[in-house]
């Protein structure tokens, strides 16, 4: 029984033990949970401390901008006026800038940053301003300068010109006195001269005089010799176009040296003449070109004027209405025919129908002026004497155009 009340009491004190072990160590969990939340609470308390102060220095940045944005902290600052206000800076900084676009800021950070490039912007610019107008200071000056050194000089060379004017004013002057006094000397020398030598100077008036009456004779028989070395040139004088080969008295036929190569032409007229000793020339009579060959032409003898020296081979002959280089020009010079057969118009008209030309006035291509009534007083006539035009009588036509 003993035995079993030993068991029975070890058997408590092991389950006292247990118990008690078991306690200690639920109070000893519970007592390292206990710490553990006192520790979390003591670092929560911590953590809102740090946080109220965090929050309290921030309400202290808040209210300090709310005075750098309105000066006053005592009222909330509305984020629209805010907004407005960065949008005006950002407009403002724009223009500055020289941009029609207004500039856009997410935050006043970025309204700083580009804040502090404009001011930089305008600094530079300003620099620039200022040493654009540094330089144009110092150009004025330069040109100022220059004007001044100019103005001096000009005032130099005035000076000097007018020293220049004074002194060609006094040897003006001067000049002025000698030369009164030089004109007063030769007008008297001049009167003096003309008292002395007024019988010279007459003496020299009639020698003058004299002397022009026998020059305007001398002139006078200078012309009449002009006009006596200038002679009229007759027809009887032209030369020959041709001569006689042959004739025949019984066919009242000759045949003359001229043909188609000397572009002759059929009803032609030719004057037949010759020349006796020392050159005289003796018209024989007329032909009529009745047929033409190449190197010779038969013509028909129209007049004979000796029958006892009529027309035989080797006579000259000549026409006026010949030319076989050009065609014979014409000009009339006179008032009237005298002929009494044909008027002036109706001799030109003759001519022309002879392959003549009629011109009105003398040129160096006229080969004949035909004299009529009052021809000696015409400029034509005078003109063909010059040129040595030769000169038809209206009689010495007639003998080509009447027959």
């Amino acid at each position: 029984m003993a035995r079993n009340q030993g068991g029975a009491q070890l058997s408590f004190l092991i389950v006292s033990l247990i118990l008690n072990l078991g306690l200690a160590f639920v109070i000893f969990s519970m007592n390292g949970e206990y710490q553990s939340l006192l520790n979390q609470k003591n670092a929560a308390v911590a953590e809102s401390d740090r946080k109220e102060g965090q929050i309290k220095d921030q309400a202290d940045e808040i209210f300090a901008m709310r005075g750098l944005i309105q000066g006053s902290d005592d009222l909330a600052v509305p984020a629209d006026e805010v907004r407005n206000l960065i949008d005006k800076a950002g407009s403002e900084i724009a223009t500055a800038k020289g941009s029609s676009n207004p500039r856009s800021y997410e935050s006043l950070t970025d309204l700083y940053t580009d804040s502090v490039d404009t001011i930089r912007f305008l600094n530079n610019e300003l620099n620039s301003q200022r040493s654009l107008a540094e330089a144009k200071d110092q150009e004025y000056m330069e040109v100022v300068t220059s004007k001044s050194n100019l103005g001096t000089q000009l005032n130099e060379e005035i000076d000097s010109l007018r020293g220049q004017v004074n002194d060609f004013q006094v040897e003006l002057e001067s000049a002025r006195s000698r030369g009164r006094e030089e004109s007063q000397r030769l007008l008297e020398e001049n009167e003096q001269l003309v008292q002395d030598h007024s019988a010279q100077v007459y003496k020299l008036q009639r020698d003058l005089s004299i002397t022009a009456n026998l020059l305007q004779r001398a002139n006078d028989r200078i012309e009449e010799l002009k006009r006596e070395i200038v002679r009229e040139e007759t027809f009887a004088m032209v030369k020959p176009d041709g001569e006689i080969l042959n004739v025949s008295e019984e066919l009242g036929k000759a045949w003359i040296s001229l043909g188609t190569k000397n572009k002759l032409r059929r009803g032609l007229v030719f004057d037949v003449f010759a020349y006796q000793k020392g050159g005289k020339r003796i018209s024989k009579g007329r032909v009529e070109v009745l047929k033409v060959e190449s190197d010779f032409s038969e013509v028909a003898v129209l007049e004979n004027l000796d029958r006892f020296n009529p027309i035989s081979a080797g006579d000259q002959i000549t026409s006026p209405f010949f030319d076989q280089d050009d065609v014979p020009h014409f000009v009339f010079a006179g008032e009237a025919a005298t002929n009494g057969k044909y008027s002036v118009e109706e001799m030109v008209r003759k001519i022309e129908l002879f392959g003549g030309v009629v011109s009105s006035t003398v040129a160096l291509d006229t080969d004949f002026v035909i004299a009529v009534k009052g021809y000696e007083e015409t400029e034509e006539y005078d003109l063909a004497r010059d040129l040595g035009v030769t000169i038809l009588r209206e009689r010495e036509l007639l003998d080509f155009i009447d027959f």
